[in-house]
This record gives C-alpha cells, sequence and structure tokens, in this order.
C-alpha cells in the first residue's frame, strides 16, 4: 500500500479504493464495446439492404412479419478497404427511425407493435457459407442495447442477416442497420450511482463497519431521520406506481374468441355488488353453462369454449347460477368500496379503483409497519444492539417477506398476500407494543416534572420483570394496542385466509401475561403451577374480563362479519367459495395427492436455480410434480434465494442467549408456524411464488432474531474465551454478513430472471434493457 494512502482513516482509504474501482469499472470494463471497437473498421456507408420475404411493410418505417421463418434483413456487398470481398464486421447497430404503433396500418391483438426485439445474426463467410449467431435482444428507446454484436464470425464476411425472431403478425419500426457501427464511449450517471450505492452499502455493512459500534436509540432524532430515509426511495415507487396506474388506463379485462374472459376486476366489481346490496358479481351467465350437467368439468367448459359460448370468466367462482369471487372481501370493504362512494358524487355510479393502486397502498404500509414491528422486537428484546445489525435484519426480513417481488408486480393476484402482510406486520407490532412501563419521574401525583398524568413507555428486557400484581411492578397492558392488534390479525382472515395462522403468536407474546393471571386467566388456570409466575392471585376467572374481550371481541366481530357474508352467498358461514372456482381442474372432486407434498416441499426449500452464460445469469429451473398438482415457475428453492435464513440452523446454538432475552418461545413459535405454513401451502395450493409470503416472513423473522444473539454470542467470545474461540467469533460475524450480502444479491439477479412469472422485461422493459446493456460486450 502506498505511504500516503496508508496514512489516511479507514473510511477515507476506502472511499478512495472505492472510488478508483469504479472508475475503472466505468471507463474500462462498461465500456468495452467502445475499446473493443476502436480497430474495426469503419462504417459501411450506404449499406446494400435487402428483406427477406416474409417481411411486409406495414406503414410509413414500420414492418410486419408475415413468415418467421423468413424474417430477415440483409445487408450485402461488404468489401474491405482494398475492394476485396469481405469485411470484418464487429458491431451492427439496429436504428429503429421515429416510427410509433400509430405509423403501424394494423392495430390490434394479432399484430402487436413491439418496442422490444429478439433478433439473431447470421454472416457469410467469403466461401459463401451462411455461419448462425446467437440470440440476442435490444429495446429501441435504450440506445447501448442497439449495438448488436456479431458472434456468428470474427473473420471478414460478405454479408449478414439480422433475422426477426418474433411471432407471426408481430409490427416493429426500422429504419436502417449501420454495419460496423462504433459503439461510443458511454458515463452513465445511473451505473455509477448504482455502484456507488453499492460500495455505501458494502462499507455500512462489512464486519468492521463503524455502525456496529453505534448503539441502537429510538428516541434519537438523527437515527430517525435515517431510517427513514429508507422509506423515500420506495415513497418515490409508490407516487409512480400509483401516477401509472390512473395515467395509463390500462383495462383489466382480456378476452379472445373461443376462450376464457380473464377479469382482474373482481375486487373492485366486489365492493360494485355491496353497494347494490347483492353478494353475486354483475357478470353475465352464458345460459350453455346454465345447462351444464358440471360446469367444474375442464373438459365440459372446453367443450362449450370451442363451440363459441362466450362469457365464461376464468378463477372466477360459479355457484348457484350466478359469478363469486373467493378472493378475500376485505380489501374491497377498505379501498375499493369507499373510493366507488366517494367518486360516485361526481361521476354516476362511481370510479373503480384500480387494482395496482390498492397493492401498492397495501406495500407501502407492509414496509412502514414491517419496519417498526423489526425495530420494536430489537428495542424490546435486545435494546444494546448496534444500528448496523438493526439494519441486516431490516435486510433480512424485507427479502425473506417477498414484498419487492410482489412490488414488482403489483397487481391482482399480488393484492391478497400485500394486504394480509400489512395486516399481520401492524397487529404484531402492536402486540409487541401493548405491554407499557410507567417511566420514573412520573409518580401520576402531582410529583412528576410535567405534569399529572403519568407516562408510559414500550417495556424492554432491562425494565422489571412482570408479576402477578400490577401495582407492584409498574407495569399496564395497554388495552387499546390489544385490541387493535386482534383486530388487524383477524382483518387477515378476509384478506388471504392462511396468514390468520399468525393469531397463534398471541400465546407468546403475551406468555408472561396469562403465566401472571392478568390476561386470558381461563386459559393460565390450566397451567401447572410451577409454569405461573407467583403469587398467583386468588381472584375468580373471569377478573380479566377487559384484557379478555380487548383481545377477543374485535376478532369475534370480524369473524362473525366474514361467516355471515359466507352465509349469504354460498349458504354456509365457514365456505370461502374456493372449490367453486373454475381454473385447471374440478376442484369439487379433486383430493390433493399426498404423494407430492414432499416433492413441493422439496422445491419450495432446495430447488437450486439454473445458471446461464448471460446476464442475469440466472434461470428458471424445470419443476416436475408427479401425479399433478398446480405448480408455477419459480426462480429457486427458498433457502437458496434466502441464504441468511441457513441462520435458523444456528438456533439451538443460540438457545441460554434466546432465553436470556426472553424471545426463546417467539423465535420457537415463528419457526413451528412458518413450517405450518409451508406445508399446509404446499398441500393445499401447490407451488407458486407469490405463495412464498404465506411463510416467507415467518422464516426470515427467525433468522432475524437469531442474528442478535450471533453478535452478542461472538462479542463475549472475543474478549473472555481463548484466541481460537476469539477467531471462530470473526467467523461467525463474517458468515453472517456473508449470508446478509448473498441474500441482497439473489434478490437483485432475480428481479431480472427474464422466465419467472411476470418479469421485468415484460412490465418495464426499458429498465430490464438499460441494465442489461451494461453487461453485453
Amino acid at each position: 500500500m502506498r505511504p500516503w494512502l496508508r496514512s489516511l482513516p479507514v473510511n477515507h482509504r476506502y472511499g478512495c479504493v472505492a472510488a478508483a474501482i469504479i472508475l475503472v469499472l466505468e471507463i474500462v470494463c462498461f465500456n468495452l464495446p467502445f475499446w473493443t471497437a476502436i480497430s474495426a473498421p469503419a462504417p459501411v456507408e450506404s449499406p446494400h439492404m435487402t428483406l427477406g420475404e416474409g417481411l411486409a411493410r406495414s406503414g410509413a418505417g414500420v414492418l410486419r412479419v408475415d413468415d418467421p421463418t423468413k424474417a430477415y434483413i440483409e445487408v450485402s456487398g461488404l468489401t474491405d478497404s482494398a475492394g476485396a470481398a469481405g469485411e470484418t464486421v464487429r458491431y451492427v447497430r439496429f436504428a429503429s427511425g421515429s416510427a410509433t404503433n400509430r405509423d403501424a396500418a394494423l392495430d390490434d391483438d394479432r399484430h402487436p407493435f413491439d418496442w422490444a426485439l429478439h433478433v439473431r445474426i447470421d454472416a457469410r463467410t467469403a466461401d459463401g457459407v451462411w455461419h448462425t449467431g446467437t440470440d440476442d435482444s435490444f429495446h429501441r428507446h435504450v440506445r447501448p442495447s442497439t449495438y448488436l454484436r456479431n458472434r456468428a464470425s470474427d473473420g471478414p464476411v460478405g454479408a449478414v442477416r439480422v433475422w426477426i425472431q418474433e411471432t407471426q403478425g408481430a409490427q416493429f419500426a426500422f429504419d436502417t442497420l449501420e454495419v460496423n457501427a462504433h459503439p461510443p464511449l458511454r458515463i452513465s450517471p445511473v451505473r455509477v450511482l448504482a455502484m456507488s450505492a453499492v460500495a455505501v452499502v458494502f462499507a455500512m455493512l462489512r464486519p468492521r463497519s463503524r455502525l456496529y459500534r453505534i448503539a441502537l436509540n429510538t428516541h434519537s432524532r438523527r437515527q430517525r431521520i435515517a431510517f427513514a430515509a429508507i422509506i423515500v426511495p420506495f415513497a418515490a415507487m409508490f407516487v409512480f406506481t400509483v401516477w401509472n396506474a390512473i395515467w395509463s388506463g390500462s383495462s383489466d379485462v382480456f378476452h379472445q374468441p373461443y376462450s376464457y374472459v380473464y377479469d382482474f376486476n373482481q375486487y373492485a366489481q366486489v365492493a360494485d355488488s355491496l353497494l347494490h346490496g347483492r353478494p353475486w358479481l354483475d357478470l353475465p351467465v352464458p345460459q350453455a353453462l346454465l345447462d351444464a350437467a358440471n360446469p367444474y368439468d375442464v373438459a365440459t367448459r372446453d367443450r362449450l369454449l370451442s363451440q363459441g359460448v362466450g362469457d365464461i370468466y376464468w378463477d372466477h367462482v360459479f355457484f348457484d347460477g350466478h359469478w363469486y369471487t373467493y378472493f378475500g372481501v376485505v380489501p374491497s370493504v377498505l379501498l375499493f368500496l369507499p373510493y366507488q362512494a366517494i367518486t360516485s358524487l361526481w361521476i354516476e355510479g362511481g370510479a373503480w379503483l384500480p387494482t395496482p393502486v390498492a397493492t401498492a397502498v397495501f406495500l407501502f404500509g407492509f414496509l412502514i409497519f414491517s419496519l417498526l414491528l423489526v425495530i420494536r422486537i430489537i428495542d424490546r428484546f435486545f435494546p444494546t444492539i448496534s444500528v448496523g445489525v438493526v439494519i441486516l435484519l431490516l435486510v433480512v426480513f424485507a427479502c425473506g417477506s417477498n414484498a419487492w417481488f410482489l412490488w414488482l408486480r403489483p397487481t391482482f393476484y399480488e393484492l391478497a398476500p400485500s394486504s394480509a402482510l400489512m395486516f399481520t406486520a401492524l397487529g404484531l407490532w402492536l402486540w409487541l407494543s401493548a405491554r407499557r412501563v410507567r417511566m420514573p419521574g412520573n409518580d401520576g401525583n402531582g410529583n412528576g416534572d410535567n405534569d399529572d398524568k403519568p407516562r408510559w413507555r414500550t417495556w424492554t428486557i432491562n425494565d422489571p420483570a412482570l408479576t402477578a400484581d400490577p401495582e407492584a411492578d409498574g407495569i399496564r397492558i395497554d388495552l387499546r394496542r390489544v385490541a387493535f392488534g386482534s383486530l388487524c390479525i383477524a382483518l387477515t382472515l378476509g384478506c388471504r385466509a392462511t396468514f390468520i395462522f399468525s393469531a397463534l403468536l398471541f400465546l407468546p407474546i403475551f406468555a408472561d401475561e396469562i403465566r401472571a393471571g392478568r390476561m386470558l386467566r381461563f386459559l393460565g388456570v390450566l397451567l401447572p403451577r410451577r409454569m405461573r409466575l407467583l403469587p398467583w392471585p386468588r381472584r375468580g376467572l373471569w377478573t380479566t374480563w377487559r384484557s379478555d374481550l380487548a383481545a377477543m371481541l374485535p376478532a369475534a366481530a370480524v369473524f362473525a362479519a366474514l361467516f355471515a357474508y359466507n352465509l349469504w352467498r354460498f349458504g354456509s358461514p365457514l365456505d370461502f367459495g374456493n372449490d367453486y372456482q373454475l381454473t385447471v381442474t374440478d376442484l369439487t372432486r379433486y383430493h390433493e395427492p399426498l404423494s407430492v407434498l414432499p416433492q413441493v416441499l422439496g422445491y419450495y426449500l432446495f430447488q437450486p436455480p439454473r445458471l446461464i452464460d448471460s446476464f442475469p445469469w440466472l434461470d428458471v429451473p424445470f419443476t416436475h410434480v408427479e401425479p399433478w398438482q398446480y405448480t408455477e415457475r419459480m426462480i429457486c428453492g427458498f433457502l437458496w434465494f434466502m441464504p441468511a435464513c441457513l441462520l435458523i440452523a444456528a438456533l439451538p446454538a443460540m438457545r441460554r442467549t434466546l432465553m436470556r432475552h426472553r424471545i426463546w418461545g417467539l423465535a420457537c413459535s415463528l419457526l413451528a408456524l412458518g413450517v405450518l405454513e409451508l406445508v399446509f401451502v404446499a398441500y393445499k395450493g401447490g407451488l407458486d411464488w407469490r405463495y412464498v409470503s404465506d411463510f416467507g416472513w415467518l422464516f426470515s423473522l427467525v433468522a432475524a432474531m437469531t442474528i442478535p444473539a450471533i453478535f452478542e454470542w461472538s462479542a463475549n467470545r472475543r474478549f473472555l474465551f481463548s484466541v481460537g474461540q476469539a477467531r471462530l467469533a470473526r467467523i461467525a460475524v463474517c458468515v453472517v454478513v456473508a449470508l446478509v450480502f448473498a441474500t441482497m444479491l439473489m434478490t437483485i439477479a432475480g428481479t431480472f430472471v427474464p422466465s419467472k412469472i411476470s418479469p421485468l422485461i415484460r412490465t418495464n422493459p426499458t429498465a430490464y434493457y438499460a441494465v442489461r446493456s451494461w453487461f453485453v460486450w
């Protein structure tokens, strides 16, 4: 190391090294097309171009694919500087021109206008042999991606063909091909900012970061502002999602002849039905479907569709001659119904809230309350933890909850888990904040520093332990937080029913209150005497009726409303309509085969990703289930996608530390509940990446509780044990940090996987191709 660099402070030294690396990467690595094309021949002027028979003009500057087997653009007659046949071609730039879909002659579903194209460059050498290149793609609005590398032949070629690998009827803009175009030297501010962000994150979370020496202080204004800054980019995403959904005004109804109707306005339709006092959706029902002996039979529905019967709605509930939905009613009541009712004041009948807006609202709410939940757990059970560890926990929980991938596709199917995640995080945060302790310096009798009203704060393990006498320990239970927490958890039954199992977490969270006879006393009396917090008060079973009602009455009210709604629709309070949906199979007769459960569980947890040799270097692996069970494309198994959850294996070793922090019971309950959710979803729901939201947040929260225990265990062994133990402690910390970095890397890479459900290449192709162009040389 240079002497002048060694004399700098550590932070400045790291900044200089990071800046040098970013400079080299930006100028050299990410601009390799520029450097490799410097010695290439001059661009071909006025190239002789011919269109294959499979391409036809379809408007001013627009081409149409009529025959994919002959859809190519050929540039021939290439000569070198001496006039000999053959020219070395390194890059071909596809210039699209300024034509848009408005210039296309045809505009319908069979003739889409493509802004991004899949192409392949073939080259003909001097011997007249055509050499096949590799598949490539570009987006016309991402200029660096339009420089296509010729990988068919590195030597002199007499002609090149750009094959358009799109379906028949596809239309695209085209102006000319620039043969031997020289990519310019391009300094991308976005790329520099991205690398700078990576450098900052690495500096903040590396094992020797200063953040691990700063204690968390939830009352510090500076730390509050810092944590609030985490929300800023997501707030910008939220605003963009809402604006895009409202501005685009795209239809959520898709239908083609002889096919199902895909209508993703079900939540808005439920709100409209409730406003008009009917339980069913206002959708037409074809008479042929009413007359069918078994409308749930797939073969029967296919026969009706082949006969031209329309208005058969995919993934809708068909019951007693009407259309319904089996998706939860709570989002409709809380967002869609008020929106339609308010807009009806100036729009006849009211407007329907776009589903992506509702999904974004719940995801943004989950972001805020999950941040509060993790900080509440740390503040209550690990009050001396560092800021650096808290950031690690936030990363683990945010990635493991699957919220990022729900946010990338804030559509109809993502609304149910998004709303359930928000209410679960809010409910748990309220429950964990319910135990309050009187702040010192205020006795409530006029002797306080400010006023006569006692002030309370959230209890932590540094405060006196809970006893059976509230007057002795100065601890009370905030019944409002208990009630609202129970209300939020109960609402998950009307969002996504599997999340209702999180209500079981009430027991470990309020275990001490139950053992002390201060809440749910009728359960406390069932405990053995050694498990109670003595002295056990000699009172009746219902002396805690206020706290019992606060815990159970809000949930009972929600359950009663939901059961009455089911009774109104299907004649049974426990029938949510799931068996009457028209999807891939007849659920009225289908029984999940138990033999597929081990297969689906293995895929959910251990399926490795499929590695490929091009960006993003990951692709969807093949998942085969025999006998049949519902499956969708998964990026990889959860433990591959969330390496940080491997830390759960250290849970038994951290048992004493977690017990000392009085969180062992909650951690074990979360793990058991996660296993229960995983098995239930795998057996009843099948394999789908959206279903990871049901159990991923539970496993991630367990891993998040294990991390501070490992850091505390490591800190103790660095100073109190041998040199070997100290080295082992440092290795443990490095392993934790490395697994968190691997988790972030998998999340970023998974964002760009092109074969997953609703990939970024379709939802935001400009962003996908902009990032992809950084890594294509």
